[in-house]
């Protein structure tokens, strides 16, 4: 396990969660145009109960399930790493198909009877063959993560991304005469579409590996260890969208404390969570590839006893998350007009998305810190530590977005709030069970003074250009934006640095 590995893997992981999340937003821009708010809204219904399930059932495996291997290979025990995980492709691939039936039976009933909606049924049985097809997914990107080959996810992920915009908008121009509901079942079936092609890429990957599947004896005690260690980041994965669904029922009801119409409510919500997040989701790719390139890279420095290998390779992808996101952030902030402007057409979102913004690197830290305690063993830590952010998000985006000169601003400041505690609660939970004396803020300062710097020139060029064109402010913007953060970084010796992290055997 190199260091050049655990970082190209972060690379690729980053790269193509970029590119999927760029081509994914091109449906949400054009879906609404084609099938209008209604058809958006059936199509969405379906969206929830999958979501659910693919978190508790199989979203935590690819990380388990590349913990175990690791510490399998780092022992020399590589048939037995194989054998888990032929069982695991074969486990999952029985429950997927399990779950997919059971979404297909069930839709009827829920559709009526949990979203009042009869004509959400067809959306949800488009979908529900997804459930096979990712769960599939699942088992050969926890075997890939196994081995620190981090390229087939990220090509898997692009290539879904790809196959689900490119049937959908056929299929829902296609049936949209015979009925909006029958269009938006349509666009549903991008999403089985999109997880066949990315499973079908990654079952061509894992045969030309050329290593036999282990299918003779089941490794019942290590299937079940992979449970219980999936378990938990399973919950950690669904706490995160169970907080945005608490968000969507009571934000735009403090925000009527505000003076607001539920319209005028509403409309701000939207722009928080359809406007802001998006592109804060944006800049928390390289935290998330981080998070999950470090767990194989973690647990297999543990298993080897080489406590001080852990801890330097948490400490260099903190410095990662400094030197690549805090820019990112500040540069989103100090762009947070122009951007939305020029998106969206107007700058409603700008005040929520600067405050986010601000709070992006330390999200990035809680996911890197969480995923390392997985790596460790401690599983149910992250959990907790989430619990006790959604519980600071909840009290502080009650109390702050019902102030007449927050609004949606103290709904993102509640946010950023949740991820302070989560992160210091993840840094306080490890340091004091698995490594002492680590400080993740000991190497902000150069990026912190490039970010200043970096923020200084895009002002100074604003002032020079003097344009009202919110697009050639937010493009020239991000130009000057990297030319000056870049000099920093080269003149401080921060680039020489870094390369010598991503080329360390």
């Amino acid at each position: 396990m190199t260091g050049r590995s655990v970082w190209q893997g972060a690379f690729w992981l980053s790269v193509g969660s970029f590119v999927s999340r760029l081509i994914g937003a091109v449906y949400r821009i054009f879906l609404p145009r084609v099938l209008g708010d209604y058809g958006v809204g059936l199509f969405q219904m379906a969206y929830p109960l999958y979501s659910i399930l693919l978190a508790v059932s199989v979203n935590g495996i690819p990380t388990a399930l590349a913990k175990q291997m690791a510490e399998k290979l780092t022992r020399g025990e590589v048939a037995d790493a194989e054998r888990l995980a032929s069982w695991a492709e074969v486990g999952l691939g029985f429950l997927g198909m399990g779950l997919a039936v059971w979404m297909e039976l069930s839709s009827g009933w829920i559709a009526v009877h949990v979203f009042h909606e009869p004509k959400a049924v067809w959306a949800m049985r488009a979908l529900a063959p997804a459930l096979a097809f990712v769960a599939l997914e699942a088992s050969f990107r926890g075997y890939f993560q196994g081995y620190q080959n981090m390229v087939p996810t990220a090509v898997s992920q692009i290539l879904e991304q790809l196959a689900r915009v490119m049937v959908m908008f056929p299929l829902a121009y296609h049936w949209l005469p015979h009925g909006v509901d029958k269009a938006a079942a349509g666009a549903t079936l991008g999403a089985p579409a999109g997880a066949f092609v990315g499973m079908l890429y990654l079952l061509t990957q894992r045969i030309s590996q050329k290593k036999p599947h282990h299918l003779r004896g089941v490794p019942w005690r290590d299937l079940w260890r992979l449970a219980i260690i999936a378990l938990p980041m399973s919950l950690s994965g669904l706490l995160f969208p169970l907080m945005l669904m608490a968000d969507s029922m009571f934000v735009p009801l403090r925000l009527e404390k505000t003076g607001l119409n539920l319209y005028q409510a509403t409309a701000q919500f939207g722009q928080l969570s359809g406007e802001a997040m998006p592109l804060i989701n944006l800049t928390m790719v390289i935290g998330a590839a981080l998070a999950v390139s470090l767990v194989p890279a973690v647990a297999r420095a543990l298993a080897s006893q080489d406590r001080a290998l852990a801890s330097r390779r948490v400490a260099q992808a903190m410095h990662l998350v400094w030197l690549l996101g805090l820019p990112m952030a500040f540069g989103l902030a100090l762009l947070a007009k122009p951007l939305t402007l020029m998106l969206y057409g107007e700058t409603g979102a700008a005040a929520a998305l600067a405050v986010l913004a601000l709070g992006a690197p330390v999200l990035a830290m809680q996911q890197i810190l969480g995923s390392s305690l997985q790596a460790a063993g401690y599983g149910w830590v992250p959990v907790k530590n989430l619990i006790f952010g959604g519980l600071v998000k909840f009290l502080a985006t009650w109390w702050l977005t019902a102030i007449p000169g927050l609004g949606i601003r103290g709904a993102a400041w509640g946010t950023v709030l949740a991820a302070v505690t989560t992160a210091y609660l993840n840094w306080r939970d490890w340091e004091g069970r698995v490594m002492p004396g680590t400080r993740p803020w000991v190497t902000v300062g150069w990026p912190l003074v490039g970010s200043v710097v970096m923020m200084m020139g895009i002002r100074v060029w604003f002032h020079l250009i003097d344009t009202p064109s919110a697009t050639v402010r937010s493009l020239t913007g991000v130009m000057v934006g990297i030319a000056t953060y870049g000099g920093v970084v080269i003149l401080s010796g921060e680039w020489q640095a870094i390369r010598r992290v991503l080329h360390e055997r």
